[in-house]
C-alpha cells in the first residue's frame, strides 16, 4: 500500500492514536499530545488535524455521546510502507548510512 505522506503534526496525532488502547476523543488527544510532546493545541486545531487524517483515510470516527477517533492504518503497516518508500527513494549506500545512524541513535537513547 502506498500511503499519503503525513505532516509532522498529523504523524504526532497518529502516534497518540496508535499508542491508545481504545478510540480517543479530541479532549483525550489534546492531553495525550501535551503529555507526549509538551505541546498544547486548541480543540479546533486538533479537529483540523483529524479532518485531514480522515480525508487521507488514516482515521475513522464514530459518535458515542462525543466523537471518538481511531486509526484505520496500523503503525507497523505504516512504518513498513514508509521504510520501503525511503529505500526506493535513496540509493543503497544512503539507505545503509541511514540505518547505521539510526542504530547509533537507538543505542544512545537506550543508554540515556
Amino acid at each position: 500500500m502506498n500511503f499519503t505522506d503525513l505532516s509532522d503534526r498529523e504523524l504526532m496525532v497518529m502516534k497518540c492514536l496508535w499508542e491508545s488502547d481504545s478510540p480517543m476523543t479530541v479532549g483525550e488527544l489534546i492531553i495525550s499530545i501535551e503529555e507526549a510532546y509538551n505541546i498544547v493545541y486548541k480543540e479546533t486545531t486538533v479537529y483540523t488535524f483529524l479532518k485531514r487524517l480522515k480525508d487521507k483515510k488514516y482515521v475513522t470516527s464514530y459518535k458515542k455521546g462525543t466523537s471518538r477517533f481511531s486509526p484505520c492504518v496500523g503503525e507497523t503497516e505504516f512504518l513498513e510502507d514508509y521504510a520501503a518508500r525511503m529505500a526506493d527513494f535513496w540509493s543503497e549506500d544512503a539507505s545503509k548510512t541511514f540505518l547505521a545512524a539510526y542504530g547509533r541513535f537507538m543505542g544512545q537513547s537506550e543508554r540515556d
